[in-house]
């Protein structure tokens, strides 16, 4: 696939993507949509300097239809991550485990039901309003047709205040009787959810399970939400395992792909969550993903092909990614002829030589990649990482204890198409028209040389471009200029800097109140902040202290790029950190949580130096004994911490 033919099949899944999520009108299989999409994916994959701003891959979902009345959730109504290998679920758990040491951590599996994701409000006990996930900020309203669901009670079996997240589905059985109408059952619930009229929803045996809730006090566990929810007359997965240990949960979530044909619904892989709140807490989450849980699907049997050659692309932090040339091969219904071979420990770890006979799958029939060695040949050749970068000829870098290898040249063509693309990309400054066409020409051109220099662009001489137009240009121009107030957020994420996603910049746009405090500020300041590590710390240090990244700073700032500072205001607890244990009397837990957030203090998960603040309420647990062994930790009760809020 070409970069034209790539960014015409974007145009087309955006198209089928609105049919099948806002409109639930699909013109296409699902099996047609999911191949569409795999194969943006796997360009994607090979390509990461030319993905568009617009593709659908970087969404959860689309947004709300136009007919039902949006909802915005509280709390965001996250996807999760995927693992579709062993060596990535290991991954995951080895992470847990870094960031929880000397802890003992509970997990659970349970079954991952394909099905549409929606929030429940209960207020006394009464279903009050239900929505659909929608990007995960933004849903859908819609009451009415979840209340026709027979399996989902309108009054719970306590007068108490819950939200509760689920899936709704379509059994199997059900399915069987109308699916002349439908793709599979997953279309079936999801366009018989978004019906117009209630009657029609109420006429398609729609069903639920529960998985989550919020809201409520005294309850610590993944698993004892389960109970409570199902104390509550909720219908829940009951199909739920707890485990300790990596071979166990790899056991667990095996032994539910192996039997996923017994359910009446449909099951894509096992659901992996860290048990634990605090855990869950002290993990944190990606602008899109909870880091305390994460889906294992099946992985697709390698089809063998000839290693032809290995090339280098680079990307926008200067790391250098080894990709296969393959002879084509049809796999998992797609031809390959390029796959992700990850890094050179990768590809000496497999043994894999160019000219070799060597294995290929697509992970989760998606991203196509090398996975090991199927037959060697006599006269293979081993890939020799290059010295000097294959695209400005600088020196090329391994630092002690890094798999990569980077580009050390900021202002490499490479490094700058890429972070000039990225900058200007929908979740960072959303310059509209800015496609990686129109990058990659003004950069050969030598027009951009930093994404300063988007600023410096005159009308006149874009209107000139093929393609353009004066009109086109006129309306760039305009989106560029409107850029330049975006909030300060947005243009953190912008910059590109390794290890700073959405979640990160957001974090950081609320405690700096402009960007001199934060190009300023301390490594021991970053990493005594929340859901920031060392890795994320150590990137932004360097990249403050790297003389080109701050002259194009210094060339925005001179270009009227003004980013709106979103610092909230300094509350009475700012700075402070609390942790609560026992059960509270005055507040629920998740109201105690609220006010020391909303008032600046912040929530940590396990008692240490860095706690200022336990609130201990009725029968305490051992953070309370581990406290007193701390001095400088003061024990208050919940009307101190009220005191202390006002």
């Amino acid at each position: 696939m070409n970069l034209q033919e790539y960014q015409c099949l974007v145009k087309k899944l955006n198209h089928h993507s609105r049919q099948y999520y806002v409109l639930d009108k699909p013109e296409i299989s699902d099996y047609e949509y999911d191949k569409l999409y795999r194969d943006i994916q796997r360009f994607e994959a090979e390509n990461p300097l030319l993905i568009d701003p617009d593709t659908p891959t970087q969404r959860i979902g689309d947004k709300p239809n136009q007919q039902f009345k949006t909802y915005s959730h509280e709390v965001r109504l996250p996807s999760l991550d995927n693992a579709f290998h062993e060596e990535e679920l290991k991954a995951f758990y080895n992470r847990v485990q870094k960031i929880l040491p000397d802890q003992k951590v509970e997990f659970t599996i349970e079954p991952k039901i394909d099905g549409l994701a929606v929030a429940i409000h209960y207020k006394n006990g009464q279903l009050i309003l239900g929505a659909t996930r929608g990007d995960g900020k933004t849903g859908e309203t819609v009451t009415d047709n979840l209340k026709t669901i027979k399996s989902l009670p309108k009054q719970l079996a306590k007068e108490v205040d819950i939200e509760v997240r689920g899936e709704v589905y379509m059994r199997k059985s059900v399915f069987n009787e109308i699916k002349n109408s439908f793709a599979n059952p997953r279309n079936a619930a999801a366009g018989s959810l978004r019906q117009l009229d209630p009657a029609i929803t109420a006429k398609r045996n729609l069903d639920i399970f529960l998985y989550q809730g919020l809201g409520v006090s005294n309850i610590n566990k993944h698993r004892e939400m389960i109970d409570y929810l199902k104390e509550l007359g909720l219908p829940i997965i009951s199909d739920i395992k707890k485990v300790d240990n990596f071979e166990d949960i790899l056991k667990a979530c095996q032994d539910i792909l192996m039997n996923r044909e017994l359910y009446d619904w449909d099951v894509d892989g096992a659901v992996v969550k860290v048990n634990s709140y605090a855990f869950q807490n002290a993990l944190g989450s990606t602008s899109k993903s909870p880091r305390w849980a994460i889906a294992y699907k099946e992985k697709a049997e390698p089809e063998i092909t000839k290693l032809l050659d290995v090339v280098v692309q680079v990307g926008r932090t200067g790391v250098l990614t080894p990709v296969a040339v393959l002879e084509p091969v049809r796999v998992s219904g797609a031809m390959v002829q390029r796959a992700t071979l990850h890094n050179l420990e990768d590809i000496e770890r497999k043994g894999i030589k160019i000219g070799d006979e060597v294995k290929v799958a697509r992970a989760g029939e998606v991203i196509p990649e090398v996975v090991g060695l199927y037959k060697s040949v006599s006269n293979s050749k081993s890939f020799i990482m290059p010295k000097f970068c294959p695209v400005c000829s600088s020196n090329i870098i391994n630092q002690e204890g890094e798999v990569a290898h980077r580009c050390i040249n900021y202002e490499c063509p490479a490094q700058i198409k890429a972070r000039i693309a990225h900058f200007v990309s929908r979740n960072a400054m959303d310059i509209d028209g800015f496609g990686i066409a129109l990058v990659e020409q003004l950069v050969d051109e030598q027009r951009l040389k930093s994404v300063a220099d988007i600023y410096s662009l005159k009308e006149l001489e874009l209107a000139v471009l093929d393609r353009m137009g004066e009109k086109s240009a006129s309306n760039l121009i305009a989106s560029i200029n409107a850029s330049k107030n975006k909030t300060f957020s947005r243009f953190i994420f912008a910059l590109g800097i390794p290890y700073i996603g959405q979640h990160t910049a957001e974090l950081l746009a609320n405690l700096y109140s402009d960007l001199e405090s934060l190009t300023n500020v301390k490594k021991e300041q970053l990493i005594e902040i929340h859901e920031i590590g060392e890795k994320a710390a150590d990137s932004l240090i360097n990249y403050f202290n790297n003389e080109s990244f701050l002259r194009v700073l210094s060339c925005l700032k001179e270009f009227g790029v003004n980013p709106k500072y979103e610092q909230k205001a300094l509350g009475s607890l700012s700075g402070k950190t609390f942790l609560i244990t026992g059960t509270l009397t005055k507040y629920k837990r998740f109201e105690a949580e609220s006010l020391i957030k909303n008032n600046g203090g912040r929530i940590l998960s396990t008692v240490s130096k860095k706690l200022n603040y336990l609130v201990v309420g009725e029968n305490p647990g051992s953070k309370l004994q581990k406290s007193e062994k701390i001095s400088t930790i003061d024990i208050i009760s919940e009307i101190d911490l009220e005191s202390l809020a006002v």
